[in-house]
């Protein structure tokens, strides 16, 4: 048992920084179509996988739930990326030298973080099941874990950055909502009876398993960031 969660573990780790690599890249980047292009072709596939795997026949709730992912990471990306002179000094103010392409990446890294903690902590030290029925591995362990995670990350952005210390309130409940989102995908999958819908990322499953955390957190935290944080 040992072997295999670490051997888990391990493919866990390698496809992680396989797939964040790639993100950082195109982050580097800044430029808005490449960014809507990778967004676009994560949520083609997390959506190929809700119809492939027929969760409860809710097409209609998985295509609302992705493209709700898509908008707010497109929107927000692209509204900011255009701020006339007066909103960029605002925004400068506030964020200094980041642009709305590293916060969107800190966000995606806050859920990451928050995702592999609380995998962590409740694989060695989850005694108290959350919801065993709908997705038997949530601990309590892991998600005080996960939370203890994203302040502890959210902290250190803050003092590298000069922020707000209010951004790791913000980031603690990015990570609750990542914490649902992942118990919503769950649930879905437990209806179906499946453990995993693909195998395309080892260790972690298919594109949805790894997308689940971040389609309600990413909306949340870009809304909680960039509309109301910045106004603290």
């Amino acid at each position: 048992m040992e072997n295999e969660y670490k051997t888990n573990l391990l493919k866990r780790f390698i496809t992680s920084i396989g797939i964040i690599v790639p993100i950082i890249l195109v982050i580097m980047l800044q430029n808005f179509w490449v960014f809507t292009v990778m967004i676009s072709i994560i949520c083609c596939l997390a959506f190929y996988e809700w119809v492939t795997n027929n969760l409860i026949n809710r097409y209609l709730f998985g295509f609302n739930l992705i493209f709700l992912f898509w908008f707010c990471s497109v929107y927000f990306v692209y509204d900011y990326s255009l701020m006339l002179d007066d909103a960029l000094v605002q925004f400068s103010e506030v964020f200094s030298s980041l642009s709305v392409y590293d916060i969107f990446l800190l966000i995606v890294l806050n859920t990451a973080i928050f995702d592999t903690v609380a995998y962590i902590i409740g694989s060695n030290f989850g005694k108290n099941y959350i919801t065993p029925r709908i997705s038997p591995n949530k601990t309590f362990e892991g998600l005080v874990g996960g939370i203890s995670g994203s302040a502890i990350f959210s902290l250190i952005i803050c003092q590298v950055y000069n922020l707000n210390s209010w951004l790791v309130l913000i980031f603690i409940i990015g990570g609750i909502f990542a914490f649902i989102g992942d118990l919503n995908i769950s649930f879905h999958k437990r209806q179906r009876g499946i453990k995993d819908t693909g195998s395309i990322l080892p260790g972690h499953g298919g594109i949805l398993d790894r997308l689940d955390s971040h389609l309600i957190a990413t909306p949340i935290l870009l809304i909680l960031t960039l509309e109301v944080f910045i106004l603290l």
